[in-house]
């Protein structure tokens, strides 16, 4: 198996925060921590009743790198755009991602968090974001690694206004079928 997928682990994607929850020195603190941990963990089991409830009504994602070729912001805006894009995620398979957290950073309605992640992406999401082309070596998937930067804030409710995230220094490699994790969904699979 390809060594860049063998030991892919989705879980710490809210697993990681695990070292970092004494960070949290109020009660305050605390519960928004407990929300971004409870956000990632329902990205990664594709499950929007987990994800949506964590967000205001006016949630705003300010996404920088994300797409291939830009710097530009890309992140959707507005609760029917950021229920769109997660939807699409959870439809295309790009869920499948381990975003391991290094550092956090925690205050009274911020959170910070920088890190690492391995994404897997099927071939035609991959092309969709720019990261292949006719010229690129041909694949049924990709994993899409590098590291990114999160901030989140939260208004007087408690609820996340979106997020500002910094991905840079992408690696693209493509693997075979044979490479996917067992854990990998079937309906995502060619063969």
């Amino acid at each position: 198996m390809n060594d860049l997928v063998k030991d892919l682990k989705p879980e710490l994607t809210y697993t990681s925060f695990e070292q970092h929850m004494h960070k949290a020195r109020t009660p305050l603190q605390r519960q928004h921590l407990e929300t971004v941990v409870h956000h990632s963990k329902g990205e990664v089991l594709a499950d929007l009743d987990m994800v949506l409830p964590t967000l205001n009504q006016d949630p705003h994602y300010h996404e920088y790198g994300v797409i291939a070729g830009t710097t530009e912001d890309t992140g959707p805006k507005g609760l029917d755009a950021v229920l769109a894009n997660y939807t699409e995620m959870v439809n295309n398979g790009s869920y499948v991602i381990e975003s391991k957290k290094t550092r956090v950073v925690v205050s009274d309605y911020e959170i910070v968090t920088e890190g690492t992640y391995r994404q897997i992406l099927t071939a035609q999401v991959a092309r969709k974001m720019g990261y292949v082309d006719d010229s690129s070596p041909q694949s049924s998937h990709y994993v899409l690694a590098g590291r990114t930067v999160v901030f989140w804030e939260f208004d007087e409710d408690g609820k996340a206004k979106g997020e500002d995230r910094y991905v840079m220094n992408h690696q693209v490699i493509p693997i075979g079928e044979e490479d996917l994790p067992e854990n990998y969904p079937a309906k995502f699979r060619t063969r």
